[in-house]
């Protein structure tokens, strides 16, 4: 199955802050972190972690782990397309009776 390019999370927070019609330091310290580190992740400079995942769910309704999926799927992606750029690595041989699972 061919991977598309999925936006980091910060893009999708970007819109969201527009929508909410608020700036990103207002919301960084409604999160309880520094401008500095939400503007990080809004330009996709910074990952989202776990702590700043529970902190956006709370903050905007969507469940735990929302937004680490979202990170999940941007950081596949992001290692598949540079293994394109290496040698592939071969499988390696298993012992007699251990199936691949």
């Amino acid at each position: 199955m061919k991977m598309h390019n999925p936006l980091h999370p910060g893009e999708m927070l970007a819109g969201w802050l527009e929508d909410l019609n608020t700036s990103v330091t207002a919301f960084a310290g409604h999160l309880g972190i520094s401008r500095v580190m939400l503007s990080r992740v809004l330009h996709g400079h910074a990952a989202v972690s776990a702590d700043m995942d529970v902190r956006l769910s709370e903050a905007l309704g969507t469940n735990p782990g929302y937004w680490l999926a979202l990170q999940a799927q941007s950081d596949l992606w992001k290692a598949t397309e540079r293994a394109k750029e290496r040698p592939p690595i071969g499988r390696m041989p298993l012992p007699d009776g251990l199936a691949a699972g």
